[in-house]
């Protein structure tokens, strides 16, 4: 992949709903903390570290993509290591044009095999998202993950932790958590199996967002549509194939959370002039543009705007009326939104 960072298209104003955490940490910092650290990353070989911790070409499904994460995960190794990700985050979000982002990560996922607790991995998120937003117009969102294949019970405890945090104020800047996200191998569960968590996150009043529809066919969409009711879906790309989903979508008016290069490499479409990112917008299904994972798959939101008007002739003015779509779903609370779209979408 390759970065335009002279592109018309970087100080278009944008609204990123889809980033994960984890999936944005520059290689020089996987360097740098490596090193402060001595952690168990071979970084002797820059180009081969980079060929480890990224994904540039297809792979063979969603799961060959989710290995690369082995090395990338190491590095949250510590809360000022978590904290200046989320700052970086930050930062290359402002310097993407995006006003308005919605980060996630997951607790479980990141503590795997260290030691460190989900207060200071929370903690540490918020502290580096609020350092950038003092330093950078922008506003941010945090969604909380639960990973499909790792343990129910520290998912539990992960979800439960950050509502703590999002409902008692402990901490400052805790009001940005504000959703709950599914992820991981949807193939591997039943939408069920989560129903206790989803429900317990919409009743401490966060945002439900679920993937989807990503390795699983037009099936897959439906039962998280009808079992868990989540008012975004992640990808969803596989409900193109049934129209009767497509048309839940509109009915129950839920966002689809779109990624094309993502999911290009993930082979869920197989050429990315073939994505149905297009389709769904012109049948009125509302849809946001996404990067992902930007660092691990060397690509930023920028790329795929220019990806978007290339191959699906978006103008501008399908950019806004995404941007808008994204705004009127976001799970930040209205007032941000409201000032976001006043000064950067009317």
């Amino acid at each position: 992949m390759s970065i335009n960072r002279t592109s018309p298209l970087r100080k278009m104003p944008k609204v990123e709903l889809h980033r994960h955490l984890d999936g944005s940490i520059r290689q020089e910092t996987i360097i740098d903390i490596s090193k402060r650290n001595n952690l168990d990353i071979d970084i002797s070989d820059i180009a081969n570290l980079k060929k480890r911790s990224t994904v540039t070409e297809p792979m063979h499904d969603l799961a060959a993509v989710l290995e690369a994460f082995d090395t990338i995960q190491k590095v949250s190794c510590s809360y000022e290591a978590i904290k200046r990700i989320a700052y970086e985050n930050v930062e290359d979000a402002f310097y993407d044009g995006i006003k308005l982002i919605e980060l996630r990560f997951s607790p479980a996922f990141i503590s795997l095999q260290k030691e460190i607790k989900n207060d200071e991995i929370i903690e540490a998120v918020i502290d580096g998202v609020v350092e950038g937003m003092v330093k950078y117009d922008i506003q941010v969102g945090l969604i909380t993950i639960v990973s499909r294949t790792l343990d129910y019970e520290a998912n539990k405890q992960g979800t439960l932790d950050a509502i703590s945090y999002a409902n008692k104020g402990v901490h400052y800047g805790s009001d940005r958590l504000v959703g709950f996200d599914l992820a991981d191998r949807e193939n591997t569960t039943e939408p069920s199996d989560f129903s206790e968590l989803v429900m317990m996150s919409r009743q401490a009043g966060l945002g439900i967002t679920v993937h989807s529809g990503e390795d699983t066919d037009a099936s897959g969409v439906q039962k998280t549509l009808e079992v868990l009711s989540p008012e975004r879906i992640g990808h969803g790309v596989n409900a193109w194939q049934d129209k009767d989903v497509v048309e839940m979508l509109k009915e129950r008016d839920v966002l689809l959370e779109l990624c094309p290069t993502s999911n290009w490499l993930t082979q869920c479409v197989p050429i990315l002039a073939d994505h149905p990112l297009p389709d769904f917008y012109h049948a009125g299904v509302k849809v946001s543009i996404n990067s992902d994972d930007p660092q691990l798959m060397d690509i930023d939101l920028t790329h795929e705007y220019e990806i978007a008007k290339k191959l699906y002739h978006f103008t501008s003015e399908d950019f806004k009326k995404m941007n808008l779509y994204a705004l009127e779903k976001s799970f930040l609370p209205s007032e941000i939104v409201e000032s976001v779209k006043k000064e950067f979408f009317l």
